[in-house]
């Protein structure tokens, strides 16, 4: 056997015996023992360390100065540096990124962490951690930190500093409450806050607006705040058992995709009117009493319908306007009778109705699974009594124009595609008293806005891309007042109206495919903008200091422009997050440098900055 080899089964045997000793009081030298020379210089080569589920009881002491050479090193360093060998090169190292210290006993997490400044993944989870020092505020670049299933009972305020955070995970804990500073996480992404005991939620959540991920399951939630609504990019919303009697209206959340609120106290069912890319709902082992398909109008993309053990009595027929459902889960509620029409459900793969008093089907052929039931139901179903209600059919043939009821439940006015140069003042009327959120006027032949827009006040999200417009009027700025999402792509802009710069909601503007030559001042004055886009224009240059005003913008692209010159100033904007510059007439920065990403961008840049 090698030397080598002897050497690695020896180590294996030593860890086996540590993990053994279970009656053997663990000390520091134990831990700091745990960090061999060969997993140092590892972790030197990769930025990585795992110290996971090696029994610590506390951080071995070198962790927080990896980086550092020892004297030894030093002297060492020196030997090899006068020899030209091919011996391993171990004094070239990266900076440690990564620290997964998960499944141990560590009962707290030492100041010195403060020296691991260039943290970015940072794993806690599965430990014995009571308490956060107010080291970790100094981690700016940290992106991932999970301390779940831990003992902590509040979180450190100086936790909600870390203004490059993306993920943060604190599940499986005792926490009761939550600082309103949370909400200063802005940079946020995915939230885990399951399994602790918090009783109510701090209004200043409603400023994580980059969540695309939150979970508030297994706590103990009478309600949720009003501003969660303010959350327009939340694809999965998880709030299940807690004790909710009521939700908001989260209408606001059109990018939501999953939502599951099941194991609560829900009487109603919640108001999701408006959240048009629904797929999949959970309101099992609730209260309700009725399956309202008003609330499901526009939901056109729901595939899984979950609310087994409810007090629902009967099936809407209306619920066959769902025709991409595939699962319908009414288990254990208080139906009498399922309609016949519910076999001409074209993709209804899983009927669950067990656990009801149904008359109509037999409980034999109910515990025969679905196919059983739809062919039972399709024997009694007269195909001619039935009129199926397209409203949510793709053909436009069918829809005369927008209904005024539908604009009221979905608070959508669309007009899209129907190759219009004007539009009847009677819908924008009806729009208005609909007060609908979102009016989408995209892919016609506008060269103008009609004056009667300005009626609707409670625009949010105005979609205008695909026309002919050369010029917007200059109300718009100043009666759109909630506006929050605008695109004009694909027109004939030149310019946009100084009242563009009052709307201080605004977060998302789209002007690309237009024929601006500049970028237009107003547009330094929406102080909450997130999102630019300008890409495939004729803009010539970039004032740096104009776009320093714009404190939260987070992507900008300029791409497919004539600018000759990147200023290396626009380095200093670290909120950027994606700055897409390809397709222009700059020589520097080189593709090569593009290639690489925003963050080698934005370094790139501010390495030019004269001194």
């Amino acid at each position: 056997m090698s030397v080598e080899k002897r050497k690695i089964n020896v180590d294996k045997r030593k860890k086996f015996v540590n993990h053994l000793a279970v009656f053997k009081p663990r000390t520091k030298k134990d831990d700091n023992n745990e960090l061999s020379e060969r997993i140092i210089i590892t972790a030197r080569k990769t930025g990585e360390l795992n110290l996971s589920s090696r029994g610590l009881a506390t951080v071995p002491k070198r962790v927080w100065t990896l980086n550092d050479l020892t004297k030894e090193e030093i002297e060492e360093l020196h030997m090899n540096l006068d020899f030209d060998d091919d011996r391993d090169r171990w004094w070239e190292q990266e900076l440690l990124k990564t620290l997964n210290l998960c499944s141990n006993s560590i009962t707290t997490i030492d100041p010195e962490i403060q020296n691991l400044s260039d943290l970015i993944d940072l794993d806690f989870h599965d430990n014995l951690i009571e308490e956060l020092p107010d080291a970790l505020k100094t981690l700016s670049k940290l992106r991932k930190l999970n301390l779940s299933h831990n003992n902590l009972n509040k979180i450190n305020t100086n936790l909600f500093t870390l203004e490059n955070l993306r993920h943060l995970n604190l599940s499986h804990n005792n926490i009761q409450e939550l600082d309103p500073s949370i909400g200063d996480l802005v940079m946020l992404e995915t939230l885990n806050l399951s399994y602790n005991n918090i009783a109510k939620l701090p209004v200043g959540l409603g400023y994580l607006v980059r969540l695309c991920k939150l979970d508030l399951s297994h706590n103990l939630l009478i309600e949720l705040p009003p501003d969660i609504m303010s959350m327009r990019v939340l694809k999965k919303f998880d709030a299940s058992s807690n004790h909710l009697e009521v939700t908001p209206p989260l209408g606001e959340m059109r990018k939501l995709e999953i939502l599951n609120l099941q194991d609560n106290h829900l009487s109603v069912f919640p108001d999701v009117i408006g959240c048009t890319a629904l797929r999949e709902i959970y309101l099992s082992n609730n209260q309700i009493t009725e399956l309202k398909m008003e609330c499901l109008e526009g939901i056109g993309q729901l595939k899984s319908l979950v609310m087994s053990n409810n007090k629902i009595e009967t099936i809407p027929d209306d619920i066959i306007t769902l025709l991409n459902l595939e699962r319908l889960d009414l288990s254990f509620n208080k139906l009498t009778f399922v309609s016949n029409s519910l076999c001409v459900m074209p993709n209804l793969k899983h009927l669950i109705i067990d656990g009801n008093k149904i008359k109509n089907v037999r409980r034999d052929i109910i515990q025969c699974g679905t196919p059983r039931i739809l062919r039972h139901l399709r024997q009694g179903f007269d195909s001619e009594s039935i009129e199926l209600n397209r409203s949510s059919s793709p053909c436009p043939a069918m829809i005369p124009g927008p209904d005024k009821y539908m604009m009221k439940h979905t608070k959508l006015l669309s007009l899209a595609a129907q190759n219009l140069d004007q539009i009847p003042d009677i819908v924008l009327e009806d729009a208005s008293e609909a007060k609908v959120t979102c009016v989408d006027l995209s892919r016609n032949r506008l060269t103008q806005l009609p004056d009667k827009l300005n009626l609707i006040k409670s625009i949010e999200d105005l979609k205008l891309f695909c026309n002919q417009l050369t010029s917007l009027p200059e109300w718009i700025g100043e009666l759109c007042c909630r506006l929050r999402y605008l695109d004009l792509s694909k027109n004939q802009l030149t310019n946009l109206p100084e009242s563009i710069g009052k709307l201080e909601l605004l977060r998302e503007i789209n002007i690309s495919h237009n024929k601006f030559t500049v970028v237009p001042e107003c547009i330094y004055k929406i102080s909450h903008l997130e999102i630019l886009i300008i890409h495939d224009n004729r803009v010539k240059e970039i004032d740096a200091s104009s776009f320093a005003k714009l404190k939260r913008l987070a992507k900008l692209d300029l791409s497919n422009n004539d600018i000759g010159h990147i200023p290396p100033e626009l380095g200093n904007q670290t909120n950027i997050r994606a700055l897409l510059l390809s397709g222009n007439c700059f020589k520097q920065p080189r593709q090569a440098i593009l290639v690489k990403g925003t963050d080698d961008i934005l370094s790139y840049l501010r390495n030019q900055i004269p001194l």
